[in-house]
């Protein structure tokens, strides 16, 4: 079975040509995403985490309109963004597909909703870990909540000058009061390593777009700039899996 998920669009100064990942997590695209493998095997010896983005916020569904800055700002799911939760919630509850025996959430309230539809769906609860802050998604500071024009029309710089100019998409640019990636891949890194330690087996994290983008460059050694181009449509599962060797690799996508 497949499902598709409407994405948003790609923010202005984004280089999409070229990409080898065709869709950026903001563009208006259609894109196809393959459900759960039949033919997946992995040994029970083998540590697995499913990376799911939350289901689509009253904020992104506005971004249809114009462009406003998230971060962390609280912004709660949509009626289609519940059902997206529900949906992926009734594929991970596919009998001895998953077996999530653990599951986390960010701290904020689109991911934990998104976390506890989930639940509603599985057949066997899994343990509950304390939602956590690691997750969250990148802060853009004091433009959270504001329109670009709004903020450009404010802060001409962040338009104009290279060095700034990039803080949506650069590992070290950030807006001003938030993160840069490269803070963000340290805080997520440390918070997927703390629940590893805490748990067992099959490990659920409901996180966000660019959040996991930062956790698949980390574990998958990709480029950042490689990264920001991998699609993260909502609610939709990225399977990682630790091999003996400790290296992770990935066993779904979408594309």
């Amino acid at each position: 079975m497949q499902a598709e998920a409407a994405i948003e669009r790609t923010p202005k100064g984004a280089r999409a040509t070229g990409c080898k990942f065709p869709f950026a997590c903001e563009s208006r695209s259609m894109i196809s995403i393959p459900g759960p493998r039949a033919d997946l095997k992995v040994s029970a010896t083998m540590r697995r985490v499913i990376l799911v983005r939350h289901g689509e916020s009253e904020l992104n569904a506005r971004q249809r309109q114009e462009s406003v800055f998230c971060g962390q700002l609280e912004t709660p799911l949509t009626d289609h963004g519940r059902r997206q939760a529900l949906e992926i919630g009734k594929q991970l509850a596919a009998p001895g597909r998953y077996n999530i025996e653990y599951a986390v959430s960010s701290a904020l309230g689109r991911a934990q909703e998104t976390l506890e539809l989930i639940l509603s769906r599985l057949r066997t609860p899994p343990a509950i870990l304390p939602a956590m802050a690691a997750f969250n998604e990148r802060s853009l500071g004091v433009f959270e909540g504001r329109t670009e024009s709004d903020v450009f029309s404010e802060y001409p710089h962040y338009r104009d000058d290279p060095s700034l100019n990039r803080f949506r998409a650069d590992y070290k640019q950030k807006a001003p009061g938030g993160e840069s990636l490269a803070e963000v891949t340290v805080r997520a890194s440390r918070g997927f390593t703390e629940c590893l330690q805490q748990s067992s087996g099959t490990l659920l994290i409901v996180s966000h777009c660019q959040t996991i983008r930062c956790l698949l460059a980390e574990k998958l050694r990709i480029e950042m700039q490689e990264a920001l181009k991998i699609p993260i449509p909502h609610a939709m599962p990225i399977l990682l899996i630790q091999s003996p060797d400790h290296e992770w690799r990935q066993e779904l996508w979408g594309q």
